[in-house]
């Protein structure tokens, strides 16, 4: 017998113009206390998919439920959903506990009541001794602890979160990413989270829907979707990728084979869609890559059955925990291969030639698509403390928590 999901989007759709979707026939379950995040770059749909599930958006087309009920004909006070925001979207001139008694005076609860549950809310973010001071003396991560704390001061059945992390530093938001987990473990949470983050996405959830043009590509728990892609866009934007591009081979047996424009060919596990002669994608993660600086490490990577491709060394970067080593093809892509520091005496020489192999297990070959590149690689490198070298140069809103 099927579990009723706890809150259900069936043929979900939105548009503003009559034209164009925003989001477009959306199917999404979660369960009862499950931590799912939408992830998707600006413009994806899945900050209005939020905005649907909250009530401050009307769909243009199906249906939402919540334990069952019909959700999305109702008023966003009437739905029993607590949201945070980003911008925190506190009153400058009450204190904490009046910010968190806010909704509960909305909702004519007692104000010995009130005063109860403001305290235990406070002290389940660790913030009950500063009640009585007002917004502008807390920090931006003790505001968001006060927003977090106005959400869950009236038990609602779910509890939405808005980039609520974007405007700390990057050990503020680590800290916050183990403070919303942890109450989602202790008070077993049902949280929708919408983020453009992945490492947020992938380190908070229990499921990860990634959105692109108005349409869920997967939704699978953070494991899945970086070790199994649904395809080439999932691959590219969740985590860092390298995607070698190439023809398929047809009778590849039992492992997808690509022809790349220089003529090497690689093996991969097949995704769906394949096509002999088609335009594909091989998805490797630079983690899964291995610098075979020897002759003998290329002999034992050929003994073994592994991929090899050879390039010029053209960047060295040295990242604390390991170094990125970035070798052009003889076609012009790019490998990126992260090295660990425990092996530094395995680094090559910037400039030289050397090879680059990886296990046929390891890698994915997609259909290729249009999606973007993923700016992960980037990233990655600026956050880096290194040495680099290269071979070439509202009041209103806030009512509703």
């Amino acid at each position: 017998m099927s579990i009723e999901p706890f809150i259900s989007f069936r043929d979900v759709s939105k548009s503003y113009d009559g034209v164009h979707s925003v989001v477009e026939g959306l199917e999404l379950d979660v369960a009862r206390g499950e931590f799912v995040s939408l992830l998707g770059p600006s413009g994806s749909g899945k900050t209005t998919t939020l905005m649907i599930l909250a009530g401050f958006e009307s769909p243009t087309r199906g249906e939402i439920r919540l334990a069952g009920k019909r959700l999305d004909d109702k008023p966003p006070h009437q739905r029993d959903i607590g949201m945070v925001f980003q911008n925190y979207a506190l009153f400058p001139h009450m204190t904490i506990a009046e910010n968190v008694a806010f909704p509960l005076s909305v909702r004519k609860v007692s104000r010995s009541e009130q005063k109860t549950r403001v305290m235990r809310a406070l002290e389940m973010v660790e913030l009950a001794h500063l009640a009585g001071r007002r917004p502008a003396q807390l920090s931006g991560g003790q505001q968001q602890r006060v927003a977090l704390a106005r959400a869950l001061v009236f038990e609602p059945s779910v509890v939405l979160m808005d980039e609520p992390l974007g405007a700390l530093d990057k050990r503020l938001r680590e800290t916050m990413q183990y403070e919303i987990m942890r109450l989602h473990r202790e008070l077993s949470l049902t949280i929708v989270y919408v983020t453009h983050d992945q490492n947020e996405a992938l380190t908070m959830s229990d499921r990860v829907a990634v959105f692109s043009d108005g349409r869920i590509q997967q939704a699978a728990s953070p494991t899945e979707l970086y070790e199994n892609a649904a395809n080439a866009f999932v691959a590219n934007f969740v985590g860092e990728n390298n995607g070698l591009t190439g023809r398929v081979m047809p009778d590849s047996g039992e492992w997808a084979a690509m022809r790349l424009a220089d003529g090497s060919i690689v093996f991969g596990r097949a995704g769906t869609g394949l096509a002999a002669g088609g335009a594909a994608m091989l998805a490797l993660r630079p983690e899964r890559a291995h610098v075979a600086a020897t002759p003998d490490a290329v002999r034992e990577a050929e003994r073994q059955n592994m991929n090899i491709v050879r390039g010029l060394v053209q960047e060295l970067v040295y990242c604390g925990d390991h170094h990125r080593v970035h070798l052009k093809l003889g076609h012009g892509e790019t490998v990126a291969v992260k090295v660990p520091n425990t092996q530094h005496h395995d680094l090559p020489s910037l400039g030289g030639q050397t090879a680059v192999t990886w296990r046929r297990d390891d890698c994915k070959v997609l259909p290729a698509n249009a999606a973007p590149r993923s700016t992960a690689a980037t990233h990655d490198v600026v956050e880096c403390s290194t040495t680099f070298a290269s071979s070439s140069a509202s009041p209103l809103i806030a009512g509703v928590n």
